[in-house]
């Protein structure tokens, strides 16, 4: 039987919770190295930790359990939350959260493939700090752009103010630049092949391809067969409500996952209606049975998301003959 443990991770410390012949344990430790090597002296490498993406806070502490040969799987903080509900759990402290986790563990996972946690490569790790900061960046550039047009609706504009919120929306454009060629020059240095084989995708464009990218770890942690388990992941799973002989609600999709690659998928969608072949008979085709759009676009993204999985698996550029 699996033996797992549940880490409740916060930026300086973290709780650990976990059972040793039917007894429960439970220690609070620092993000330190010296406290990794004292947990992994008491845990041994047969158990499997759980704990929560949170933010950057978890990637020190899984690295050194993933190199110490203890395996770790690191699930979406909803999930737990969800998990939590379910049980009714009204304490919330750190304690608590992590015998949470182990719950989840021992009742969840145990019951299904895990998926282990692996740690990025350095140049996927490289990228993916160069978009979280063009993330952020764009971010600000609509706020400047925004103050920018609601300055302009005044009379009597002070020519100081403007030049420094005109600076400023060029310096970070600038950035932004910088960050977008630096991108797709690591890009092209270390994932030229996949880069290639998914822009030829109609309707997929740089941004989309390198977030592909990033998000797969060039395609090492979901392999070509993982179609469904990627959708899943990005949240793009969908998500059926009925209940009884009454009650039919609509289908959604489960946005347990990255909302910005779905929200780029559906603006990919909106191009390949016109420019895929193949996603522009799906169009057709669900349009005349009536369908919503936002329906469509989502049964579009799941088409383009398939097709690059399949450029990647046979090594070949899009074809429509083969989509």
């Amino acid at each position: 039987m699996t033996a797992f443990v549940g880490i409740d991770i916060s930026k300086k410390s973290f709780d650990v919770y976990f059972e040793q012949q039917g007894k429960g344990s439970h220690l609070t430790l620092q993000q330190t190295e010296s406290d990794y090597k004292i947990l992994v002296h008491l845990l041994g490498r047969s158990r499997i930790c759980v704990m929560e993406a949170t933010g950057n806070y978890h990637i020190k502490l899984a690295s050194y359990l993933y190199k110490s040969g203890i395996k770790v799987v690191v699930e979406n903080p909803l999930k737990i939350k969800r998990f939590s509900q379910m049980n009714l759990q009204r304490t919330k402290t750190d304690k608590a959260d992590s015998k949470m986790i182990y719950d989840y563990g021992k009742t969840v996972l145990s019951t299904k493939e895990v998926h282990a946690w692996m740690p990025d490569s350095t140049s996927i790790s490289d990228l993916k700090q160069y978009d979280t900061v063009r993330h952020q960046l764009m971010k600000q550039q609509t706020s400047l752009i925004n103050t920018q047009e609601a300055l302009m609706g005044l009379t009597g504009l002070n020519k100081e103010v403007t030049k420094i919120l005109k600076d400023m929306v060029d310096a970070v454009d600038q950035a932004i630049a910088r960050l977008d060629k630096g991108m797709l020059k690591l890009v092209k240095e270390h994932h030229a092949d996949s880069f290639e084989l998914i822009t030829s995708i109609p309707g997929i464009g740089p941004k989309s391809a390198m977030m592909m990218i990033c998000l797969t770890d060039g395609f090492q942690k979901f392999q070509y067969h993982q179609v469904k388990q990627f959708i899943s992941y990005i949240g793009m799973s969908p998500r059926t409500f009925e209940s009884g002989t009454s009650v039919k609600g609509k289908a959604h999709i489960s946005k347990v996952g990255n909302g910005r690659i779905r929200s780029m998928l559906y603006m990919c969608s909106w191009t390949a209606k016109h420019s895929n072949q193949q996603c522009a008979q799906l169009y057709e085709r669900l349009a005349e049975k009536g369908k919503p759009e936002k329906l469509i676009k989502i049964a579009i993204a799941h088409k383009l998301i398939r097709q690059i999985f399949g450029v990647i698996k046979s090594g070949t550029p899009f074809s429509n003959e083969f989509a």
